[in-house]
């Protein structure tokens, strides 16, 4: 599962021996004691600790923040700042009587570049769980540039979106955006959106039954230069892979299956793989599909995905052959 391959190597952040804060004052201290490397600091952001607290510096796991909203306040540019947030117990199969109930319940948005926001799950099955603020809103919202996220599970509230990555009028960009190891669920409309986002890497994620787009653009014109790979995709709605004006993306080995395509039953079947639409000179290759080669039926390769201008789609895998050709 895709939060599994999450690697977060916990340094020792605190030497109050050395680094003593004030006295009665949890986490007063300064961000002085060993980090991750030299200048980032890490801080910990665990809604169900009893001493969660955002009136604290955060950096100190057993004085932790309670929102990653405050803790994103305290990150600075580039500085190499991590937020790890804590697992919990939401899982609709969890056990109540085991604790941490609550889920991450914000809808963040990321103004500080280079900031890395990782879910630390114990079990690496899903990831932590997160769903947004509101009915119909987005878990985070990224409109900075070098911004990695990391080991969540996303889940919708009647609708909504779980990562968007965000051009807002010239004046933010969330260019050179990473999401991967990350689970998106049934209730969320759109898993990732990429909004005029230029290399972005999308990978090792689950999109599952997303109710109208797994990974989607919006607009023409957008996006460019990004990778997408390594991504398994379960019957999200309208389509798996929707980039309307893509231009020069690297789409390759992801796992793409439609019920609709794949038994032909009644349903949305034009365009329900990927489809990129007025986009061109996309590099798309060795992705599993589960369409039949081209031929005389509603769920071949031609109906269900479509290609831009001047792309390469090459060596597709179907369900009956390797496809030779783009899609017409």
């Amino acid at each position: 599962m895709p939060s599994a391959d999450v690697s977060f190597p916990l340094p020792l952040t605190r030497f109050n021996t050395l680094f003593p804060g004030q006295v009665g004052v949890p986490g007063g201290w300064t961000e002085t004691g060993l980090r991750l490397h030299c200048t980032g600091a890490i801080f910990y952001v665990d809604p169900n600790h009893s001493d969660a607290n955002d009136n604290r510096d955060g950096t100190d796991p057993t004085s932790p923040l309670a929102t990653v909203a405050t803790a994103l306040t305290k990150c600075q540019a580039f500085r190499g700042d991590v937020i790890a947030v804590m697992a919990n117990n939401f899982w609709q199969y969890g056990n109540a009587a085991d604790g941490y109930a609550l889920p991450v319940t914000e809808s963040v948005i990321v103004t500080v570049p280079g900031v890395r926001i990782v879910g630390v799950s114990p079990s690496g099955a899903m990831g932590v769980y997160w769903r947004p603020a509101a009915v119909d809103g987005t878990c985070i919202t990224v409109r900075a540039v070098d911004v990695l996220v990391e080991g969540f599970a996303f889940l919708g509230r009647t609708g909504g979106t779980g990562v968007l990555g965000q051009w807002a009028a010239g004046t933010t960009y969330g260019d050179n955006l990473v999401v991967r190891h990350c689970y998106f669920d049934e209730n969320l409309d759109e898993g990732i959106v990429l909004t005029f986002v230029w290399y972005a890497d999308i990978h090792d994620n689950y999109f599952d039954n997303c109710n109208v787009y797994g990974i989607a653009g919006a607009g023409a014109g957008d996006p460019g230069y990004n990778r997408i790979h390594h991504n398994w995709l379960q019957d999200c709605g309208t389509s798996a892979i929707w980039l309307p004006g893509a231009d020069r993306n690297h789409i390759y080995e992801n796992y793409v299956y439609q019920v609709n395509a794949a038994s032909g039953d009644a349903g949305t079947l034009a365009n329900c793989l990927i489809n990129l639409t007025g986009g061109s000179r996309n590099m798309v290759h060795h992705n599993t599909l589960s369409c039949v080669l081209p031929g005389a039926v509603a769920w071949d390769y031609n109906a269900t995905n479509t290609a831009g201008a001047g792309d390469a789609w090459a060596s597709n895998w179907l369900m009956d052959g390797p496809s030779i050709t783009n899609p017409t």
